[in-house]
């Protein structure tokens, strides 16, 4: 066979794999939720998906805006970089679950299972996680501007240079949290319990919103400006 038509040959079998990819993807995101499942860069938005088993499942980019997940199985599962925009977790297990890079609007994980949850560079504004179980969660440089914390469980979580700016974490048990460089401009924390955080300062102290009944670490003082003035 001469080499042009080796050459041929060859650019023709590329051809034919690289138009072969959509359609592999295609059939993959029409797979029905399955512990393990591969829905990476697949569109799933606005579906009701409540109690669906999707431990392990790869997701990476997935659009799972406005989608209904209440109490899913998810531990385990790889979704970072997603659109979880108005995505609904309410009580899902979500242990060990990778959201690193993803991001969304006014999501909620209330009440949800998040033990060991890797957050780290995610951006959730205005995310529900109030009564969330976020013990040994990491969360570094996840910017979770407004978020609700309110009787969630961040034992041991990691949160350094978090951005929890106007978020509310009154209730929230932060034994052993790691706070070092956490931005909480306007965050309010009158009545909760900082007394065994890690690596906060006075100065992060200055621009948060705490009160009398804010237990602090020892040595640390409360600014002259608490309670601050209602907005």
């Amino acid at each position: 066979m001469s080499p042009t038509i080796i050459s041929f040959v060859a650019r023709a079998i590329v051809l034919i794999l690289i138009g072969s990819v959509p359609t592999v993807a295609a059939a993959r995101c029409t797979d029905r939720p399955a512990a393990g499942v591969d829905w990476s860069d697949c569109k799933k938005n606005g579906l009701v998906l409540s109690g669906s088993a999707l431990s392990r499942a790869v997701m990476v980019k997935i659009d799972l805006s406005s989608t209904d997940l209440e109490g899913s199985a998810l531990a385990g599962a790889d979704m970072g970089k997603s659109n979880l925009t108005n995505t609904w977790f309410v009580k899902s297990d979500l242990t060990k679950v990778s959201l690193v890079g993803a991001f969304g609007n006014r999501t909620r994980f209330t009440a949800a299972n998040m033990q060991g949850a890797d957050l780290s560079k995610s951006e959730f504004s205005r995310a529900d996680l109030s009564k969330t179980d976020l013990s040994r969660a990491t969360m570094v440089g996840a910017q979770l501007l407004r978020a609700n914390f309110s009787g969630a469980v961040l034992r041991d979580a990691n949160l350094m240079d978090a951005n929890l700016s106007r978020s509310l974490i009154t209730g929230a048990d932060l034994t052993g949290a790691n706070m070092a460089g956490v931005y909480l401009y306007l965050t309010r924390i009158g009545g909760a319990d900082l007394s065994t955080v890690k690596g906060l300062t006075e100065a992060q102290l200055g621009t948060a919103c705490g009160d009398a009944t804010t237990k602090l670490p020892l040595g640390l003082k409360s600014p002259s400006h608490w309670p601050c003035a209602e907005p």
